[in-house]
């Protein structure tokens, strides 16, 4: 027997967490204070624009070569994404890139160019969806002669999408500072206070009845200090104000959140909160970020297998993009070089912070009985508070990850002993002077994750896989002698494959995934084996000034889906302008159908200031 009716919680499974995707790609498996998570090529005219996009603020050198068909650039305590060995970029007058381990940190990029040139080198601060960038502007030899020095040329190329072209097709005003070869250069500010941030406006209409759904402001200020060399403190707040109000929350501090963790201010129309708080440093070998962050493990697009170290907040379901619906905790990740081609990485997490749900009157609520308990008509159900774990010591997460390159393939293995973010809803029934009624007891139990990524570029193909072993999952029952669960082990994986063609303008993306349980009891709703697949699909165009998204999850288990639409126009190079739609179909005891009448359009923009 299943019950629904009363849940002002709702039971999600692992599971489920395979759906909780957005249409975004996100790397950073930094592998030091940060990482290069991407690396892209543009032409324009004579100059050939190199854009390293890294996870934070870049610290590098530039090493001297008497030869001027060679350079290298040093990034200090830096790692590299998995998957990022930059093949396709390979085109005149680069010969080939190379990336290495170096001692202390380092990680090395050795370009080879088919001629004689000169560079300029320098770093750029985030904007819109992009974060810091390191940009290598590469000429030919004798453009040099044409230059003339300009100490302010940070400012003079504005920065879009993939070669970083000047919006509306442009070309890039020259760089006007000489560029030069074998010359080192260091990036600093004459103050150690940086500031920015985002406002991101949002407007969601449901297709059904043409209801409005929100209207929102995010707005995301941040601050970044340097305290000493080596030493780094970021700051990063949150403000939102919904004049909609229709997607929650009603508690001012849900319960999901720990004393120490959770907004300063929060109802349906506003909310208040410091989003980021941590310090970078180096002791010795080792780099450290202390205090509040997200720490993200595997590389699978829109589906999660290994990304479960940080909760997320559902109340757009799993519409949001990670960055903004993932819940940072406060928290110690220590990295450490083993060697010259492995990276150890470990996590302390005493923050006891799990998921925060979907209330049960706002639009994206949990009712498929394949989630959810369903209660009997007629039947009353009590829910009890949580049993929400409060030692910070004896219930801390502690994790672990080493990653590395070995045989062309970057690999990473993964250990997780952790609670899980979803509370396991335990059933009973009670006998009470006015009749029987169903007891719901939530409590938060430990599994052992052990898992692991591989990746390998193959010219224009990019082959992907992920895995995690889960010790102890729990599953909704219809038999109430296990207390409405079934516990089991269980094994969940994805494999993708990613096509960059016509010209790397477009990439198609496509993802299988699979989730087994070992211990399989016929009681249990969800299928002993589920599977989804995703398809990812996105064209730039006009200099990449224009970039269409399309993203779609199904379900071969329940054949219900999920598509993701989005056309976004880069009007100037910190205003983003998009439209899109979120589309739901199949039957309502589907995890996506369950949603189909939540469809919805939208308009919205984001401003990089």
């Amino acid at each position: 027997m299943l019950w629904r009716g009363g849940f002002k919680l709702v039971w999600k499974r692992l599971s489920f967490a395979i759906l909780l995707g957005a249409a975004t790609t996100g790397f950073a498996q930094d592998a030091g204070l940060y990482a290069v998570d991407d690396v892209r090529l543009g032409r324009s005219g004579d100059r050939t624009r190199l854009v390293f996009d890294v996870s934070g603020p870049v610290q590098y050198r530039v090493v001297p070569s008497d030869d001027p068909r060679r350079m290298r650039l040093e990034f200090l305590n830096a790692g590299l994404s998995p998957g990022k060995k930059p093949t396709s970029l390979v085109q005149a007058p680069i010969s080939s890139i190379e990336f290495s381990r170096g001692e202390g940190g380092l990680l090395n990029a050795d370009l080879h160019f088919g001629m004689p040139v000169v560079y300029d080198v320098f770093t750029l601060k985030p904007y819109l969806d992009r974060g810091d960038r390191l940009v290598l502007d590469i000429y030919p030899e004798p453009v040099a002669a044409q230059m003339a020095p300009d100490p302010s040329r940070d400012e003079v190329i504005p920065v879009g999408r993939a070669d970083d072209p000047v919006p509306g097709g442009a070309s890039p005003t020259p760089q006007q500072e000489a560029p030069r070869a074998a010359r080192p250069r260091s990036v600093s500010s004459s103050s150690p206070f940086r500031f920015g941030g985002t406002w991101q406006q949002e407007g969601a209409v449901e297709t059904d009845g043409g209801h409005g759904q929100k209207f929102e402001a995010l707005i995301q200020p941040r601050l970044d200090v340097d305290l000493a060399p080596g030493t780094d403190l970021t700051a990063i707040a949150r403000i939102r104000l919904d004049a909609v109000g229709d997607l929650g929350p009603d508690q001012d501090k849900p319960r999901n959140y720990s004393e120490i963790n959770g907004p300063l201010y929060n109802d349906r129309y506003a909310e208040l909160s410091l989003r980021e708080l941590y310090l970078d440093t180096r002791w010795g070998d080792t780099y450290w970020r202390l205090g509040k962050q997200q720490v993200v493990w595997g590389q699978a697009d829109g589906i999660k297998v290994l990304d479960v170290v940080n909760p997320q907040s559902y109340r757009e379901y799993i519409l949001d993009d990670f960055d903004d619906s993932r819940i940072p905790l406060y928290s110690v990740k220590m990295e450490a070089p083993l060697g010259d081609s492995l990276t150890l990485q470990v996590l302390w997490i005493p923050d006891t912070t799990y998921h925060e749900l979907a209330e049960d009157d706002t639009p994206y609520y949990i009712t498929s009985p394949l989630l959810v308990p369903v209660a009997p008509p007629g039947l009353d159900v009590y829910v009890e508070n949580a049993e929400v774990p409060d030692d910070y010591i004896g219930d801390s997460d502690i994790g672990a990850r080493v990653s590395g390159f070995a045989g062309g393939w970057d690999v990473t293995l993964n250990y997780l002993y952790h609670y899980q973010d979803l509370p396991v809803f335990y059933q009973a029934l009670e006998l009470t002077p006015g009749g029987a009624r169903g007891v719901v007891t939530p409590v938060y139990e430990r599994s052992h994750m052990t898992g692991g990524t591989l990746s390998n570029a193959f010219g224009d193909f990019t082959l992907r896989a992920e895995m995690a072993y889960n010790t102890d999952t729990y599953h909704v029952s219809s038999d109430l002698a296990s207390r409405g669960v079934e516990r089991s082990s269980e094994l969940a994986s994805v494999l993708g494959l990613d096509w960059q063609l016509g010209q790397y303008d477009t990439l198609l993306s496509a993802q299988w995934f699979q989730s087994h349980l070992f211990d399989y009891d016929s009681s249990v709703k969800r299928d002993e084996t589920e599977q989804y697949m995703s398809l990812f699909y996105q064209r730039s165009f006009a200099h990449d000034t224009w970039i269409l998204d399309a993203l779609s999850l199904y379900s071969l288990n329940h054949h219900d889906s999920l598509t993701q639409l989005k056309l976004k126009y880069l009007w100037q190079s910190n205003l983003e302008l998009w439209g899109g739609a979120d589309i739901f179909l199949g039957d309502r005891d589907g995890v996506f159908g369950q949603f189909r009448d939540q469809s919805r359009v939208l308009l919205g923009f984001e401003l990089g200031f």
